[in-house]
């Protein structure tokens, strides 16, 4: 394959995963990062091993989280989100305030990772 073709394809991909929506990516980032750990140091374990290969797809979650939480969503889209996607139960607050300040705190240690990343 010539090199510019590749080159073209990599940037349609590239572009495809941009014009995502915001719940998507971070659907993604759930189900990528989170589910199946157990606990923050985990969580921060797979971050970072993400991070020393390519932080994009981190910076696109860390943008949806925030989009996300900025959202007017319908009432029940975050817990359903990080129960089924992050697989996290919110035994200690089932409601989407809970699973807002679940998603607040991912947003903070992806922020930690990052910036030690850079």
């Amino acid at each position: 394959m010539d090199p510019s073709q590749t080159r073209d394809m990599l940037r349609a991909r590239m572009a495809e995963q941009d014009a995502r929506p915001p719940l998507e990516k971070v659907r993604d980032l759930l189900d990528g990062h989170v589910v199946d750990t157990d606990g923050w140091g985990e969580i921060r374990e797979e971050l970072h091993m993400t991070a020393q290969h390519n932080t994009r797809t981190l910076r696109q979650g860390l943008d949806a989280i925030d989009a996300v939480l900025a959202a007017d969503l319908p009432t029940g889209t975050l817990l359903r989100m990080v129960a089924g996607e992050a697989g996290k139960s919110l035994d200690h607050d089932p409601t989407d305030a809970g699973a807002a300040a679940f998603l607040r705190e991912l947003a903070g240690l992806i922020r930690s990772v990052l910036e030690e990343a850079a």
